[in-house]
């Protein structure tokens, strides 16, 4: 979950197909993801049912689909990978998508981070992306490394001017 300055929450959840039966939770899934979205929000204030709006981000998959990315929140937009393969883009008001880059690579699951107006997303191509956010309702690629040829499904963390990223291969890497 995401928190916004506002006090409204974003929550992301996963689809596994075969997985529910009778509303019933059954190996980490719930029906209810699949009537109201896999990207929620909701208001912690409201009296009654806090649901704002509910995103599909199934978008017709017959596997594993959704997202298992935290969504980062920036300038009024939410930005998640999906499942399938998609960078999206979504208004946090309306809960439109607005902009997708379908490159990241299918089995995405690493959340996105948000650092000097830099939208940092690894993928399961091997590539870490740097994407601007001078626009934040459609960021175009600033620049992409590629530290292997591995699945990158951890969260890049930021510090320092320094990008630091655990990979499926084993390894802890640091980039400058």
């Amino acid at each position: 979950m995401v928190a916004g300055e506002d006090g409204m929450i974003y929550v992301s959840t996963n689809v596994k197909p075969g997985q529910v039966s009778s509303g019933f939770r059954t190996s980490g899934n719930i029906s209810r993801s699949m009537e109201l979205g896999q990207l929620v929000k909701l208001d912690p204030y409201a009296d009654g049912d806090p649901v704002i709006w509910g995103v599909d981000l199934v978008e017709g998959a017959t596997g594993d689909s959704g997202t298992w990315a935290t969504p980062a929140l920036h300038g009024g937009y939410l930005y998640t990978n999906i499942h399938n393969g998609a960078l999206v883009v979504i208004d946090a008001e309306t809960g439109e998508i607005v902009w997708r880059d379908s490159s990241v690579g299918w089995h995405s699951w690493s959340s996105p981070s948000v650092v000097d107006n830099t939208l940092v997303v690894a993928t399961c191509l091997g590539e870490i992306r740097g994407y601007s956010l001078d626009d934040p309702a459609a960021p175009h690629r600033r620049w992409t490394l590629t530290p292997g040829e591995t699945c990158l499904e951890a969260t890049p963390a930021i510090w320092n001017g320094t990008i630091y990223l655990g990979s499926r291969d084993g390894y802890l890497r640091a980039f400058r």
